[in-house]
């Protein structure tokens, strides 16, 4: 027997191969796919739990960017100072409520009424909350990135 088609017509159509690089390339992307969700899963599952304080320490670089003079947003301001008094443990609920709330002082300071005295106090306050906050965050497992 041979695989000979000379006896079929120059018409008929011979099977086609298929390109040999459609199913490994279908197969890596399902992989890096699994691999993607799996890991989202797995640094996103451990926080479902977490703490209000510990949430808020991982969004409060705003503190640390006010301490330099930059202004933060007021809602994302409420949301993290809400937070902080949520949070069970009396060290984060402390210092982040006290930090929050001088950026709230400083950003409100803005008012050229205001003593020089007093803008010149509560950017010191604010100065002296922030190693205390992140004092704080890290003894938590939480570095403030500013």
């Amino acid at each position: 027997m041979t695989d000979d088609h000379s006896w079929v017509g120059p018409t008929a159509e011979v099977p086609r191969r298929r390109h040999r690089w459609v199913i490994p390339s279908v197969a890596a992307l399902a992989v890096l796919a699994l691999g993607g969700g799996a890991v989202a899963y797995w640094q996103l599952a451990d926080r479902g739990d977490e703490d209000p304080g510990v949430t808020a320490c991982r969004s409060a670089g705003f503190v640390v960017r006010a301490g330099e003079g930059e202004v933060a947003p007021d809602d994302e301001v409420q949301r993290v100072g809400e937070l902080f008094q949520r949070s069970a443990h009396e060290d984060l609920r402390s210092a982040g409520v006290f930090a929050v709330g001088m950026v709230q002082r400083v950003q409100r300071a803005q008012d050229p009424r205001d003593a020089p005295e007093t803008v010149k106090l509560r950017q010191g306050n604010l100065a002296a909350a922030v190693p205390r906050l992140i004092a704080a965050c890290a003894k938590h497992q939480v570095t403030v990135k500013g």
